[in-house]
């Protein structure tokens, strides 16, 4: 089950988007569920042979659905989501053919590959410091430790993460599951694709988390069954907070120079709490300060690749994010201004562990992609309208 299950959108509270069933899981018998217990089926054959008669063939034979992008209105949320899903994916490539590294890669139908992402493993001692005799030289498993203490205070926060973030970033901007229905199943959508994204870099780089380094770590939840760099929490929470800004800001609900870098108060709030959510998978122990800074690295190219996928606007710059000899503990605002040098220490070249291309990627539109931006935008911009409609205005957004 989804992590960014919303409220009672997508917590199988009404049985119709497919998702909840009786065990939340599977997904597929869902939408059933609206005609009650397993005696409901034959109820309604009984009711049938009541009442049909003779058959009578059809006077007249509806035409096909249009098969074009309109035709996104008349499926299912689930049906819809893994569209979407499968749309973001399609092009992505990866090359771990580099000794402790990989590249996340885009190609159009017919055009070159582009790196959009290029991440190197940091090297053991950059985790766990160094011991042995002589002085030691404290690594990311130290900001582990350290953080433990302040497991009591949040430790309702972090167990509740560990499932379903998106209410911290949703109290922000006013989500709501009947209002945005476009926007949650958008945000789904980009969040599924996302994991399995991060997950193929996961295995990639290979990474132990930190109670494979320390018996006294004891992480407060279960060690999740996968590398540790990058941190899906963190690459999630952020590419969701982008995402919905990006919206509002479409929705010109906020200033249009509402920048991650010139935040406006909504921005500045959700990078806070995306900050918060992935700082806690390091207070539960599961997470290094490291992997929050290559997640959010990853954010923030997927998200730009996923704007310019959904509204054919916006620009897409790739990152690359060396891990050797990487120190410090995780702030966003750091990652946004890549001040994160490397250790300066023998056999570590000079320079930043988060650098940015000079020149942007072309990427191109989906115009399937971008009935469902139009849709969401629409919702936010008018509040008031009908939401689940046959074709949503064509304009642009």
């Amino acid at each position: 089950m989804s992590r960014f299950f919303f409220l009672g959108r997508f917590n199988g509270e009404n049985g119709e988007n497919g998702e909840n069933g009786e065990n939340g899981e599977n997904g597929e018998n869902g939408e059933a569920t609206r005609f009650g217990s397993p005696l409901s089926g034959r109820a309604m054959l009984t009711s049938r042979d009541g009442v049909i008669g003779a058959w009578v063939p059809p006077s007249s034979v509806p035409d096909h659905y249009k098969a074009d992008e309109t035709a996104m209105a008349l499926w299912s949320p689930r049906v819809r989501r893994r569209i979407v899903e499968s749309e973001l994916l399609a092009g992505i490539s990866y090359d771990d053919s580099g000794q402790n590294a990989v590249a996340l890669e885009w190609r159009d139908r017919n055009g070159p590959r582009n790196m959009l992402v290029h991440m190197i493993r940091p090297r053991k001692k950059d985790f766990a410091g160094t011991g042995g005799p002589g002085p030691r030289e404290a690594g990311q498993l130290d900001y582990v430790f350290n953080y433990a203490a302040l497991r009591p205070d949040r430790s309702a926060e972090i167990t509740m993460e560990v499932r379903n973030s998106l209410p911290f970033l949703g109290a922000v901007a006013g989500l709501h599951p009947s209002r945005h229905r476009w926007t949650l199943e958008l945000v789904e959508a980009a969040f599924n694709a996302t994991v399995v994204i991060h997950m193929r870099l996961k295995h990639a780089l290979a990474c132990r988390r930190p109670a494979e380094y320390s018996p006294q770590i004891q992480p407060m939840i279960q060690t999740p069954g996968h590398g540790s760099l990058p941190s899906g929490h963190a690459t999630e929470a952020f590419i969701s907070a982008f995402l919905i800004h990006a919206l509002m800001r479409a929705a010109q609900l906020i200033p249009a120079t509402s920048t991650p870098e010139t935040p406006d108060p909504i921005l500045t709030q959700l990078m806070r709490h995306a900050e918060r959510i992935a700082i806690n998978r390091t207070v539960a122990g599961v997470h290094f300060p490291v992997d929050s800074v290559a997640g959010m690295v990853l954010a923030q190219t997927l998200s730009e690749y996923y704007i310019a996928r959904f509204s054919g606007h916006g620009k897409v710059w790739a990152r690359t994010f060396d891990g050797v000899g990487f120190h410090g503990d995780f702030d966003h605002r750091k990652v946004l201004k890549r001040e994160y040098p490397k250790a300066a220490e023998p056999g570590v070249p000079a320079g930043p562990c988060i650098s940015r291309s000079d020149n942007t990627v072309p990427v191109g539109k989906s115009d399937l992609l971008r009935y469902v931006w139009q849709a969401a935008v629409t919702e936010w911009r008018e509040p008031t309208a009908a939401f689940i409609q046959s074709s949503y205005p064509s304009g642009d957004a």
